[in-house]
């Protein structure tokens, strides 16, 4: 290998640990002004390779069926007929008594069915906002999305499966491909590096262009800020509608979840152009911060009642919480 060559994983890496710092929405106060903008990240934690294995040894967890084909290596949440086992059940008259575990009915004097785990074939589908709101925050939540799909990617080629990605804004930017297999990492941080940045949300109309090409059932990470003009309920129910399952990713950054202002301050929509002048004291940031809460509970509650998945994110976390701690929670990942 010549000695300025880069392997793989040296790409990934950087792809993993490194996002974007230029500013997208502008929040002023002549004591302490703030421009949005991000310093380099420390990556030393993600850097590690030990996190990369660790990643690979992880599975995508889903709800229902999919798609029939290739076996890939994730894991279902369902049970099937495959060589791995899974659990056992108390037999109930018309199961099949093939799947009878007498060893056990010797041991428990009981009749129990022995259940497998099922080895699937499924396509992962990223979906990405690159609007103008995702490009702001310390660190900023587009290199956020950036990484976390990247990570997400990584993990499902590994194990095999189908992987497709689309970013979006004001509407869908062109997709990339089905891609299947480690081989093919590269392709997709490719595409997340070069997608195009900027524009105003409307996840509803690039859900729909999405769901006008090829789709094929799966499970779709839907990584967004949810500050859409138009209703990002109906892309999830479109996406559901096309046989998808859906994991709504919600990425805030920590100056919107706690803003550290105070007096006289001008803010500036990053989408729209549009300032609001405004005084803010001790009572408007606990104000703002219970509004904020809300507003997350109530999409919280929407996905819950359209059973779909909703894991919320500070872009500070690191992606080994996420991945090893938070999704684990959630069985997203296994």
């Amino acid at each position: 290998m010549r000695p300025n060559s880069r392997s793989p994983f040296d790409r990934l890496r950087q792809a993993l640990t490194n996002g974007s710092g230029r500013a997208r929405r502008l929040v002023q106060n002549t004591a302490r002004p703030y421009h949005g903008t991000e310093p380099p990240e420390d990556a030393s934690e993600l850097l590690q390779q030990s996190f990369l294995h660790r990643l690979e040894r992880l599975n995508l967890m889903t709800r229902g069926v999919v798609a029939q084909g290739l076996a890939g290596e994730h894991r279902s949440r369902r049970r099937a007929s495959s060589v791995e086992f899974a659990d056992f059940r108390k037999y109930v008259p018309g199961d099949d008594f093939r799947q009878i575990d007498w060893n056990a009915f010797a041991r428990l004097d009981g009749l129990f069915l022995r259940q497998t785990e099922a080895k699937e074939d499924m396509t992962v589908h990223l979906l990405v906002d690159c609007s103008e709101s995702m490009n702001w925050g310390q660190p900023s939540k587009l290199g956020f999305a950036r990484r976390l799909a990247a990570a997400l990617g990584f993990m499902a080629l590994a194990r095999f499966d189908s992987v497709t990605a689309a970013c979006f804004a004001g509407s869908l930017s062109a997709r990339l491909p089905l891609v299947r297999g480690k081989a093919q990492i590269l392709r997709l941080l490719t595409y997340l590096d070069r997608a195009e940045v900027g524009g105003v949300t409307h996840l509803e109309r690039a859900v729909r262009e999405y769901c006008a090409g090829p789709v094929r059932g799966g499970v779709a990470f839907l990584i967004s800020d949810l500050l859409s003009e138009d209703d990002w309920q109906r892309a999830v129910v479109r996406l559901l509608a096309e046989g998808i399952e859906v994991e709504v990713i919600h990425v805030l950054a920590p100056q919107e979840l706690h803003p550290a202002v105070d007096g006289e301050i001008e803010l500036f929509d990053s989408e729209t152009g549009d300032v609001v002048e405004m005084v803010v004291g001790e009572e408007a940031r606990h104000a703002y911060e219970q509004r904020v809460e809300d507003w997350c509970s109530s999409i919280q509650d929407f996905c819950h009642r359209s059973e779909v998945g909703y894991l919320r994110l500070d872009s500070a976390l690191s992606l080994e919480e996420i991945f090893l701690n938070q999704m684990r929670r959630r069985r997203i990942v296994q």
